[in-house]
């Protein structure tokens, strides 16, 4: 149990650090169109229980494809973690706001658990980039039910700052391939395991 928390804590503070450290990179084009002073994020960042939630439970519903507790729990953490982009709103400085909610940002945060877990984990790895698309599923279903209206993110950020906008049941589908990801890599990492397991030790 000490070690599963350990391992939890110490994967999500490496998440989180990756994607402030990725959204640090939207502070070097003072120059853009997209650059601006976001403002505190407890008051222009919409932070309730319901919006903390709602990340959490939708990351713990991709770590489910795992059928693992400490990867259920890792993709809540994930999800929710995310938004470590908005502690730089707190400086007060120009910068393009949410970076790290895009694929390039996903595909890094998988190369750097590869590195980590020196590519024994893709669990992991395929749970950190659904993780991401799970957080923005739920920013696109919460925008739908509380507002009505659709939300945007710099999909393909820092290659374009140009923003891709999603609505109404477009959150489903993004989910659902956060989820097939996951569930994909586990079947072949409980496979190879098994097969693993049952051929025969070489003396």
């Amino acid at each position: 149990m000490k070690d599963s928390i350990k391992f939890i804590l110490k994967n999500s503070i490496v998440f989180a650090l990756v994607s402030f450290g990725f959204s640090i990179i939207g502070g070097l084009f003072p120059s853009s169109e997209h650059t601006f002073v976001i403002g505190n994020p407890l008051v222009v960042s919409g932070v309730t229980i319901e919006h903390v939630t709602g990340h959490i439970f939708w990351g713990a519903v991709i770590g489910l494809a795992t059928l693992s507790i400490r990867y259920i729990v890792m993709g809540g953490s994930f999800a929710i973690l995310l938004d470590a982009d908005h502690l730089l709103q707190f400086l007060d400085i120009e910068m393009v706001s949410r970076m790290s909610h895009s694929l390039p940002f996903a595909f890094i945060a998988v190369i750097v658990f590869l590195g980590i877990h020196k590519g024994k984990d893709v669990r992991m790895c395929a749970v950190a980039f659904a993780a991401v698309l799970s957080h923005l599923a739920f920013d696109v279903f919460l925008a739908d039910v509380a507002f009505g209206t659709s939300t945007a993110f710099p999909l393909f950020s820092p290659f374009t700052f140009e923003k891709v906008s999603f609505q109404g049941l477009d959150w489903l589908g993004i989910q659902i391939i956060g989820v097939t990801i996951v569930a994909i890599t586990s079947y072949f990492f409980k496979r190879k395991q098994i097969k693993l397991k049952n051929s025969p030790t070489k003396t």
